[in-house]
């Protein structure tokens, strides 16, 4: 029996309360909804634009002379997903002394631009740290055709992160006739 009446009392004070619910409310108006945009969590997008920027530093060999080179690289691109970008880059490089073609002891600018295509090896989803390839192909002022593929560590976020990788480059030097390799260490942030 007090069971009973422990359920029959309960019931009775839910009762006021259900039937309030039911009551129509006109005494009061809502807000508008807001009409600003809608929040949008950039870094979580899995497609968007892409940007880069990098450092390398390598030893290039030539037929003749090996001489070390520093380049910057600022890439901007597309992002379809996690496995494939597409960007455009642009790299001032310096050639330290005995760069060939340029028929001097200092040091030779140039500027290659190309087209870069990178992605993950594997997914980023659940890591803080995947393996990483590029492929540069391009053009390099005043030189001639330029090559560039890279392999490397990814770590951060699937957005933003830190790139490390082993680069080899190909440059050739149409006015000398000739071209030069080089092996380095690129370094950059990738957002």
């Amino acid at each position: 029996m007090r069971k009973f009446l422990l359920a029959f009392s309960f019931a009775l004070m839910l009762l006021p309360a259900t039937l309030m619910g039911q009551a129509k409310h006109s005494g009061y108006t809502l807000p508008d909804e807001p009409k600003r945009a809608k929040y949008i969590d950039f870094p979580s997008l899995d497609q968007g634009l892409w940007f880069a920027a990098q450092a390398t530093g390598a030893m290039a060999f030539g037929q003749s002379a090996s001489f070390p080179i520093a380049q910057v690289d600022l890439i901007g691109g597309y992002r379809f997903n996690e496995f494939i970008k597409l960007g455009l880059g642009i790299s001032p490089r310096l050639a330290l002394a005995g760069a060939p073609g340029y028929g001097f002891s200092g040091g030779a600018v140039s500027l290659p631009v190309y087209l870069d295509v990178r992605g993950n090896v594997i997914s980023q989803e659940s890591r803080m740290s995947v393996p990483w390839w590029s492929v540069d192909l391009g053009y390099s002022i005043p030189e001639g055709f330029y090559a560039s593929p890279t392999v490397g560590v990814r770590v951060g976020g699937p957005r933003n992160n830190f790139i490390a990788g082993v680069t080899y480059i190909f440059q050739s030097v149409a006015a000398a006739n000739t071209s030069y390799h080089a092996v380095g260490l690129r370094l950059g942030y990738e957002f």
